[in-house]
């Protein structure tokens, strides 16, 4: 319970900050003593910081000192593990992305990936301007086990097991949390997002790996075996020569069209002018659609986000997306306020990844902190 309270005093002041201390006992829900108390106790772990005092208008009543998110002095090193490279950021415990930095995949062995992200994450803290590094967050498709921090299966860079949060933590010296993209970014978007306040939710993620992640009574689930939210056999599975809508997949069918894109980016440049590139999205957002449609039935969400790139570049896209969860929900009867994009399109990949750290940060503050100062003594919570 004193973290609990430690929590919603830090997720107040997230969510309504700058603000004096009896603003955050009622948006919190808590005493104004318990404020008090658990105020100090988040100033004193360098997660809060107490801005002058200012007079209130109408010059009636004390002095207040209103209370801040210490943006400024904590970050986390944000690492998304995608098929193709590995992306990098810094970003502060706001959610804002410092600098990001994405390095192109050697190969699909583990031991190149990782050793090339412990080499970007070395080159961020030293490029850094004196924040504290809190813990470093890493992403990635597939099957995750979370509290082992183990990838259990990636289809498309066919890891089975790898160990990926324990080589992290001993190659960087820093605390290491790791976890799904889509649920990542579920987290993400109640946190920071447009999901904030809502109890239950879909997500899908579109890429290279099509994953999905749901959230109920607030909480996202993940499962006994850590396998909620895998789609890929609804979706043709991703082994070859089966047929999937991946966005490799799209790439393939692109190159059989005669259609001159080698990357996904160009695909959509080419999709503004190209009818037949605009129609391979089009047709992934209806395939991709009744998979929508039946989690909206079975799940009966308040919202669902779509993670797809093509998706706020191509107003047919989400057309196609919103008819055919009408077409085939029986339950959604205005998918169009039901659907959305993801509200950090542009910056997914780094948001996913300090997503994964800093969920732990706001729902657990002083436990988190002391967890992540015991998994590597000596070294958590360093300045870069």
């Amino acid at each position: 319970m004193t973290d609990n309270s430690a929590a919603a005093v830090l997720r107040a002041v997230l969510e309504s900050g700058p603000v004096p201390r009896s603003v955050v006992a009622r948006h919190a829900g808590v005493s104004p003593a318990t404020v008090t108390w658990q105020s100090r106790s988040l100033l004193d772990a360098g997660l809060l910081v107490e801005l002058p005092e200012e007079v209130s208008l109408s010059g009636i009543g004390r002095p207040s000192a209103p209370l801040a998110l210490n943006s400024a002095g904590n970050v986390v090193i944000a690492v998304h593990i995608a098929a193709a490279q590995t992306t990098v950021a810094v970003v502060d415990i706001a959610g804002t992305v410092l600098t990001g930095n994405q390095i192109p995949h050697r190969s699909s062995d583990p031991d190149d990936i990782l050793a090339d992200a412990v080499a970007a994450i070395a080159a961020a803290r030293g490029a850094g301007d004196g924040h504290r590094v809190l813990a470093v967050g890493v992403a990635i498709g597939g099957r995750v086990d979370r509290r082992s921090g183990i990838v259990l299966e990636h289809s498309f860079l066919r890891w089975h097991h790898v160990p990926v949060r324990a080589r992290l933590a001993a190659a960087t010296g820093l605390p290491v949390e790791l976890d799904s993209h889509a649920r990542a970014l579920m987290h993400a978007e109640q946190r920071f997002g447009r999901l904030r306040g809502t109890s239950s939710a879909v997500m899908l993620f579109v890429g290279n790996v099509i994953d999905a992640a749901f959230a109920v009574h607030g909480r996202v689930h993940y499962g006994p075996r850590s396998s909620a939210g895998s789609i890929s056999r609804l979706v043709g599975g991703a082994e070859p020569p089966r047929d999937d809508y991946s966005d490799h997949a799209l790439l393939r069918r692109a190159a059989a069209a005669a259609i001159p894109a080698a990357t996904l980016p160009e695909l959509l440049a080419a999709a503004g002018t190209d009818p037949a590139a605009h129609e391979l999205f089009v047709q992934r957002a209806a395939v991709l659609g009744r998979i929508v449609a039946m989690l909206v039935d079975i799940l009966d969400p308040e919202a669902v986000v779509i993670v797809d790139r093509s998706l706020p570049e191509l107003p047919a896209v989400r057309e196609s997306y919103v008819e055919t969860v009408r077409r085939h929900s029986v339950t959604s009867s205005d998918p169009d306020e039901l659907i959305a994009a993801s509200t950090f399109m542009g910056r997914v990949l780094e948001i996913a990844g300090a997503a994964v750290a800093l969920d732990g940060l706001f729902r657990a503050p002083l436990d988190a902190l002391e967890r992540w100062a015991g998994s590597t003594p000596g070294t958590a919570c360093l300045a870069v």
